[in-house]
């Protein structure tokens, strides 16, 4: 059922989904300075927004639901299309976890018992997720439009209040903390910046949800995307602008808790709860994205097909969203009492930028073979801003693969990963996988091309 009514919901969506990572965890990369980090926060927006404008042309030619996977399938075979579905699957399922965890950590703060057992918070955070998710339609969508709105209006809050407060003179490090590290810190800080954006890829997963997808998916994503690059500049001039400034700010949790202690006289226990509404949103919103995409894959019975069944009452994939949630819930205890954060987040963005090149590619190619079919959207950068993007998401690769100084775990994590799946793709999904029908109709013409 079509439910989303204009594109001010998907981008609802897309603020959810992502603005909760410029709550928290970004500051860490202030670390290697303030200009070192500025720049690679600058090459990472410009990145998301090429390859955002790629996506929403691709949108407004073939509406899939299945995002990177269906167009992969096309573009470099079924084999790469799978191992791109299990990409965005996974990257998405561990950033649920990263999420719940810092979530459950800013609880912590006023609720002391969180602080001992903590899984009570992530337990609640699951449950509430996948049940607005569950019931879905319009409850669904009234619900994450409030997420959205009030997650927004709090960082529009911490910026227009930090005014007063501003003095980048005082509390922005001066010269000394430009630069720190050299190019090995701004490397290992360098995937960091990706929390200002990651997850607005997802909105194309949604044209399945909305009217005119073909308008209305790039309206929404980009709108979405051109708000987010807006408010993370803002949110880094101001978060190294205001007391304690730098270098404190690098180890924040709460990196606004500052401000809305000046502006409202209180204590951190209590402008923490300001960050809380963003911070689950970010996680909510990841889950949305993986239920999309591994019900889409179960749909061409590259998973079993358990996962593509829908609710008879509320017609969403019930088992895909209990069954990967419970999946990401588990892996909470793994991240939390071992310290994995970085290790998990790292993961994700590996096997995200394997995705978005996937992305990138399959605009390439489609512009290369697909010249004349309408586009209701062109990306004003066109190919040269889907080989920056590439280039960044190549380079992202290379920071975690060589600058972590964690032993490389994180690149062991993803040959792993992509090693199972490899092994039951050719054991298991191979010989079974179809085309699904909603795949036929928006890529069917893409198939027959490679054919």
């Amino acid at each position: 059922m079509k439910v989303a009514p204009a594109p001010f919901n998907l981008w609802a969506v897309g603020i959810t989904v992502v603005i909760g990572g410029q709550y928290f965890s970004w500051n860490a990369g202030l670390s290697a300075g303030t200009a070192s980090y500025g720049i690679a926060s600058l090459m990472m927006g410009f990145a998301y927004l090429s390859m955002c404008m790629c996506m929403a042309e691709m949108s407004s030619m073939v509406p899939f639901e299945g995002g990177a996977f269906g167009l992969a399938r096309c573009t470099w075979g079924f084999y790469a299309g799978f191992i791109v579905g299990c990409c965005e699957a996974v990257q998405y399922i561990l950033y649920v976890t990263c999420s719940f965890v810092a979530l459950g950590r800013m609880v912590a703060h006023f609720w002391p018992l969180i602080a001992d057992y903590p899984y009570i918070s992530w337990l609640i955070s699951y449950v509430l997720s996948c049940a607005m998710l569950t019931v879905g339609g319009k409850s669904y969508w009234m619900w994450n439009m409030a997420l959205a709105l009030v997650s927004f209006l709090i960082l529009i809050l911490y910026v227009l209040g930090s005014l007063s407060y501003v003095d980048i003179a005082a509390n922005g490090g001066g010269s000394k903390l430009l630069f720190v590290g050299g190019f090995d810190q701004f490397m290992l800080v360098f995937p960091l910046t990706a929390w200002y954006y990651v997850g607005v890829e997802s909105l194309n997963r949604l044209c399945g949800e909305v009217v005119e997808p073909r308008k209305s998916i790039p309206l929404g994503q980009m709108s979405c995307m051109f708000t987010l690059f807006a408010t993370s500049i803002m949110v880094f001039f101001v978060t190294i602008s205001v007391d304690p400034g730098m270098p404190t700010v690098a180890t924040s949790l709460a990196v606004m808790n500052p401000v809305f202690n000046k502006l409202f006289n209180c204590t951190d226990k209590i402008s923490t709860l300001l960050a809380l509404p963003a911070t689950f949103a970010t996680g909510q919103g990841f889950v949305q994205a993986y239920m999309k995409i591994i019900s889409c894959m179960a749909g061409s019975k590259l998973l079993p097909s358990i996962l593509h069944e829908k609710h008879p009452k509320w017609n969403t994939p019930v088992y895909t969203i209990v069954g990967a949630s419970c999946v990401s819930f588990a892996l909470c205890f793994a991240d939390y009492y071992y310290s994995l954060d970085a290790i998990v987040f790292n993961t994700c963005i590996f096997l995200g930028s394997i995705s978005y090149l996937s992305q990138c590619f399959g605009y390439l190619y489609l512009k290369k073979n697909f010249r004349t079919m309408e586009r209701k959207y062109k990306s004003p950068f066109g190919r040269p801003g889907a080989m920056y993007a590439c280039g960044v998401w190549l380079w992202t690769m290379l920071a975690i693969a060589a600058y972590q100084g964690d032993g490389h775990v994180s690149v062991l994590a993803v040959i792993g990963i992509l090693s199972v799946c490899t092994v039951y793709y050719y054991a298991v999904a191979k010989e079974r996988q179809t085309i699904s029908d909603d795949e036929r109709k928006a890529l069917f013409f893409a198939h027959v091309c490679t054919c």
